[in-house]
């Protein structure tokens, strides 16, 4: 074999593998991007879901109708994925997972509902006297919040009682479902407080007049 034969055969080779290598990424490339379909979002909701990597976003899409299915152009890997189901402005669900995407992976993102710490206090409580601090809701605000099965008390009509916590030292801490027209009512004895909060959001302190 001539050595002209040979570098020719060489470079055939070599385009080959390259030419192999460019065709295996292109089909990489044109393969379906991974898949996460959001679920549990309450009706009328809007989704939003975001992408980190090292702590860094690498993207963000919403989507407002079922299903909520998002797909992801991104390079495999390590992500945190945040869901957040609202409306208005109002976040009402939430998730966040951390997980390893691949191109034609389908994941499901199941949403939970979203709370927030409330320290609910009033002036006139006694400190040295145990008493209840309670969360009710509006019906179509509870959007799949754990609730009780109280009968509501006077004023309260309508409502239902999604929070409730023991009074101590004058002060309660609860978790509460985020909502709007949210009623915190306090009860120490034969005495009782009721106060209406807007928004409820995020963390925060109550004071019951």
């Amino acid at each position: 074999m001539s050595w002209s034969f040979r570098i020719l055969a060489a470079s055939a080779v070599g385009l080959l593998v390259t030419g192999c290598d460019l065709i295996a990424q292109v089909g990489q490339d044109f393969q379906t991007p991974a898949t996460v379909e959001v679920v549990g979002a309450f009706e009328g909701a809007c989704v939003r879901l975001d992408a980190l990597r090292d702590r860094a976003a690498v993207g963000n899409w919403t989507v407002c109708s079922a299903p909520f299915r998002f797909r992801l152009p991104v390079p495999d890997g390590p992500y945190t994925l945040d869901a957040q189901a609202g409306q208005d402005g109002l976040v009402y669900q939430e998730a966040n997972v951390q997980v390893t995407l691949r191109r034609g992976q389908q994941v499901s993102l199941p949403l939970r509902r979203r709370t927030v710490q409330l320290e609910v206090t009033a002036p006139w409580l006694a400190a040295d006297r145990p008493g209840l601090a309670e969360v009710w809701m509006k019906p179509e605000e509870v959007r799949g919040a754990a609730t009780y099965a109280d009968t509501p008390p006077s004023g309260l009509e309508g409502r239902v009682l999604v929070g409730r916590e023991v009074i101590a030292e004058g002060r309660a801490r609860l978790r509460s479902p985020t909502g709007r027209d949210v009623a915190v009512r306090v009860v120490q004895g034969e005495q009782s407080g009721m106060v209406r909060v807007s928004r409820i959001e995020a963390d925060g302190r109550v004071v019951v007049p």
